[in-house]
């Protein structure tokens, strides 16, 4: 780390590149600067030209011939179409939604199944968006690719005990409810081949359904608040996604209700009428889905812009409650890599990840880069947060790896404030700091200081 972090270092905010290039030292030009990035992401990264038969490569980066287990002289030979190395359902998958983001300009996502150089099997999300800075003759595509085979592996092995699962729902899916406010009646109607088709009501609704907590607790305040609004005056075509044990009495499910609410002649509401629908195995796609763009592939944890996005959320909360921002960095991780191999390396971040998880299960905790986690905790003590992080060190520098006991040490700086009016740029800032006074200081060491 620079001594200068004034002139070193930039804050950890979206800057204009032309910003960035005023910075670059003599010598350095933009074609050099952004070869080094692409070269160092940890993901694939691909340019393809969309012709009118086939996808042709323009570029690829360093990450992405590692994870095809090709060889940029080996995969010359399907440069000119590169969906040749996919199955043909994934190629014409990219086809078809390449296609749609021409015509939209819309960033599309697609699960692929192809090909590595050794025969197996590989799974791959792309996220892809149309761009317009290489001229050619035919669409170009700025592509990320990460690597998911491991998580359709797992998948797969669930596929049989999944399929039973769904086609025991298939017949208990949807329910019809009618609630008569002025009697406080709630009546179900099931639909499919149910035994137990018949109608199921629930007096005292109001009362039961709190006690018997049909609602998932967490959901409980916007469902009410639904209902209760529904009940003061008319609403039509209402919509509202929670979990509940509408559908399956014996577990919470997400599920989504249609809803509208019908007056007397008086203009007073006497009923809400409605559908709800099972809608669990769409919002847990959704949830996957999420967590595949958010989580670093390597650890499992968040990624640095997930990390970056969730903290400045919170800060934006305005809580009035002490916040804690911790930058750890193992010491010396480049020995495990040139002593042990680059495989240990990544068990050495997971162990890290793992033991950060546990010790801190309430917190933001993410990984940065390289070597770098970031921990963002709050409404707890500075003695609390130095005590924990104490113990994690204890714990890292005897880690089990494989069997066997190593020594992972760590640095940590943190900044913490109680003030609501410290940004995110502050905190990274300030614990950045601390984190280069651990280091120079001796490693293996916590240093910290309130931000005023």
């Amino acid at each position: 780390m620079a001594e200068n972090k004034c002139a070193a270092r930039l804050e950890p905010s979206n800057r204009d590149m032309s910003e960035l290039k005023n910075r670059f030292k003599p010598g350095y030009d933009w074609e050099t600067i952004c070869s080094t990035m692409l070269e160092h992401l940890m993901c694939g990264v691909a340019i393809y030209e969309l012709c009118p038969d086939r996808v042709r490569s323009l570029y690829f980066n360093k990450k992405y011939y590692e994870m095809v287990g090709y060889t940029k002289e080996q995969y010359e030979q399907y440069a000119d179409s590169v969906t040749s190395t996919l199955y043909g359902d994934s190629a014409e998958i990219i086809f078809e939604k390449a296609g749609r983001s021409v015509k939209t300009g819309e960033t599309f996502y697609a699960e692929c199944k192809g090909r590595r150089y050794d025969g197996s099997d590989i799974w791959v999300l792309v996220k892809a968006k149309l761009v317009d800075f290489i001229e050619s003759e035919h669409p170009v595509f700025l592509a990320i690719v990460q690597d998911m085979t491991n998580r359709k592996l797992a998948e797969y092995e669930n596929a049989v005990n999944l399929e039973r699962y769904r086609i025991l729902e298939a017949t208990s899916n949807a329910v019809t409810f009618e609630y008569d406010i002025p009697d406080d009646i709630m009546t179900f109607s099931y639909s499919g081949g149910r035994a137990d088709s018949a109608n199921r009501s629930i007096s005292n609704y109001a009362e039961v359904s709190k006690r018997t907590k049909i609602v998932y607790p967490d959901d409980a305040a916007k469902f009410y608040a639904a209902l209760k609004k529904a009940s003061k005056k008319p609403v039509s075509c209402m919509t509202l996604d929670y979990r509940s044990t509408i559908i399956d009495q014996n577990s919470y499910r997400w599920v989504r209700t249609c809803y509208s609410s019908v007056a007397d002649a008086s203009g007073k509401v006497i009923k809400v009428l409605g559908r709800t629908q099972d809608i669990d195995d769409e919002k847990r796609e959704q949830q996957r889905m999420i967590q595949l763009v958010e989580l670093d592939s390597t650890t499992g944890l968040l990624n640095k812009l997930a990390t970056t996005n969730h903290i400045q959320r919170l800060i934006g909360e305005k809580t009035n409650a002490k916040s804690f921002f911790a930058m750890l960095d193992i010491d010396d991780f480049k020995a495990f890599n040139d002593t042990y191999g680059h495989s240990f390396g990544d068990e050495v971040l997971r162990t890290v990840g793992k033991l950060l998880s546990r010790k801190f299960p309430n917190a933001v905790v993410g990984r940065f880069g390289g070597d770098e986690f970031i921990v963002f905790t709050r409404g707890t003590s500075e003695s609390t947060v130095v005590d924990e992080f104490e113990d994690f060190l204890e714990v890292s520098g005897k880690a089990e790896i494989g069997g066997k006991r190593y020594t992972i040490k760590c640095s940590v700086g943190i900044a913490w404030s109680e003030s609501d009016d410290v940004d995110y740029a502050q905190y990274f800032d300030e614990a950045d700091e601390q984190l280069y006074r651990a280091k120079k200081e001796g490693k293996h060491r916590i240093c910290r200081k309130k931000i005023v």
